[in-house]
């Protein structure tokens, strides 16, 4: 996906949002918001919007010292999906299609995300009791279950913290159907925003039979042609691949295949119109071949 106008001011908020998380020192703040706006007035519009993270978040970090503004409200909120994984394991055990029904999960579990404006520590029972019942936008379920039954090894893109707790629980539910299925889940390389890094996995409680790998991208979003060999060879020998989050989006919807479903509530509306969804929409979207 490609930079749309409108995503140059949320470039500006996002870096004002990582300041304001590092420093009360109000003449910075303004050091690093116009140093950014330098920044965006630069950037090129065939890039990814993610691409800009690479400035925005070195950027506050070098001027502030404070390395990773967003690690407590990770630890938070990974705190607080794992107090509730017993609810919505609940909710898949009951299920009648636990696959189906982890998925969803999966994808409510994306509305948190300190990457957006309008965002907040979600409480994510409250937000699947209103949600659940929610029909998908768009609904590739059909060709996603189909393919994994055909797959020998899947590969899940992490996107935020919390989130990656309903993951595991996705990936867990998958396993239990497929206990022969090979699974990675790839993570970030350093922190940026409250994106999954291999630490947040860890402390997620993943089960052994999954492995962990660095995509060694550092922005909010796989962009293949930055990533690291060993998860480009990990991603190409993917039989399926599950991209979760807005941030993946960005990054890959024009280098997807159809091996690649997306999972994503489309929080943003240069997102939601890009998909060609209504704002808040939960969809999962099969890649094309190109």
């Amino acid at each position: 996906m490609k930079v749309y106008p409108e995503c140059l001011p949320c470039f500006a908020l996002q870096a004002l949002r990582a300041a304001n998380r590092s420093t009360n020192d109000e003449s910075l703040k303004w050091e690093i918001l116009i140093e950014a706006c330098r920044h965006i007035a630069t950037f090129q519009q065939g890039m990814k919007p993610v691409e800009m993270a690479e400035i925005i978040y070195p950027l506050v970090s070098q001027k502030t010292g404070v390395f990773d503004p967003f690690e407590t409200v990770k630890h938070e909120t990974n705190q607080h999906a794992l107090a509730l994984y017993p609810f919505f394991k609940a909710l898949v055990t009951e299920s009648d299609r636990p696959i189906e029904t982890a998925m969803k999960l999966a994808i409510i579990g994306n509305s948190v995300d300190f990457g957006v404006p309008q965002n907040h520590l979600k409480d994510l029972k409250t937000e699947t009791l209103a949600t659940l019942h929610e029909s998908l936008a768009i609904d590739d379920t059909g060709d996603f279950l189909n393919l994994l039954s055909q797959s020998f090894s899947l590969l899940l893109l992490a996107d935020n913290s919390g989130e990656i707790v309903l993951d595991r629980l996705l990936l867990e539910t998958i396993h239990s159907h497929y206990p022969d299925l090979k699974i990675t889940v790839a993570a970030r390389d350093v922190p940026i925003i409250n994106d999954v890094t291999l630490a947040d996995i860890k402390e997620a409680g993943f089960p052994s039979f999954i492995s962990a790998v660095s995509s060694g991208n550092r922005t909010p979003g796989v962009i293949l042609e930055k990533a690291n060999k060993k998860f480009l060879d990990v991603y190409h020998a993917a039989d399926i691949i599950v991209s979760k989050g807005q941030g993946n989006y960005e990054g890959l919807s024009d280098d997807a295949d159809d091996r690649v479903f997306f999972l994503l509530r489309a929080k943003c509306a240069i997102i939601a119109r890009h998909v060609g969804v209504k704002e808040g929409a939960m969809i999962v979207k099969k890649g094309s071949v190109k």
